[in-house]
């Protein structure tokens, strides 16, 4: 099954199945109203001590707490963290360690998908919550491009590092004859080098990502 939410609705293929109403202030949700259209439930979520309950009607059906983690009618459900598929993010909705659905952010458009019907209210549950970040920088053609860019940064001590040791490197090859350096090795020292600044400008990129894999995340749970 295939749900897309847009404009604060969501929906099968063409066909309208849930309405969004979010009650918030500054301090995050307050309550998220899940309208269904004729025939379907409609499923509430409302602020609770850690989080929020889950009710449809008049039953309580489960929780979900600030850190994403949802129980709902005794099957614990959670979002795996957001990873990149073909410049698109996704999040994996699991239950009990197994991938139940996948959430997709596209642009303006949120998509759920999963394969059985006992996993859909957690699912509309997750879009709904998740919804906002739908038009957040990550998924616009400048957030895209400045991934990208990302993955070339890295922290100033270790540009420093690698543009010295190439220095060190023309240097020696420069003085090589005064140095008592055979004058083929001149290209044999240049790899070397090459390559250990290489090493140290990966090392330096690992480090930067590693820093700040969790900026986009940041104010994920807010509305929570």
């Amino acid at each position: 099954m295939e749900y897309t939410f847009k404009d604060g609705k969501i929906y099968q293929d063409d066909t309208e199945i849930y309405t969004i109403k979010s009650n918030s202030s500054n301090l995050g949700a307050k309550s998220i109203e899940i309208s269904g259209a004729t025939g379907l439930q409609s499923i509430y979520i409302d602020k609770a001590p850690g989080g929020y309950k889950i009710s449809q009607g008049s039953m309580d059906m489960g929780t979900l707490s600030r850190n994403l983690v949802m129980s709902y009618n005794g099957r614990t459900y959670s979002l795996s963290k957001p990873y990149v598929d073909n410049d698109t993010r996704k999040m994996e909705i699991k239950s009990d360690d197994s991938k139940i659905g996948t959430l997709t952010f596209g642009s303006g458009v949120l998509t759920g998908t999963y394969d059985y019907m006992n996993d859909e209210v957690p699912v509309v549950v997750y879009m709904s919550v998740m919804s906002p970040y739908i038009k957040s920088a990550y998924n616009t053609p400048n957030g895209q491009t400045g991934r990208r860019q990302n993955a070339y940064r890295m922290p100033r001590i270790y540009a420093i590092l690698s543009n010295v040791v190439f220095l060190i490197a023309i240097v020696i090859i420069i003085f090589s004859g005064a140095l008592g350096i055979p004058t083929n090795y001149d290209f044999l020292i240049l790899i070397i080098v090459i390559a250990f600044s290489f090493v140290i400008r990966s090392m330096g990129r690992r480090k930067y990502q590693e820093e700040h894999k969790n900026d986009e995340d940041n104010g994920m749970n807010k509305n929570l």
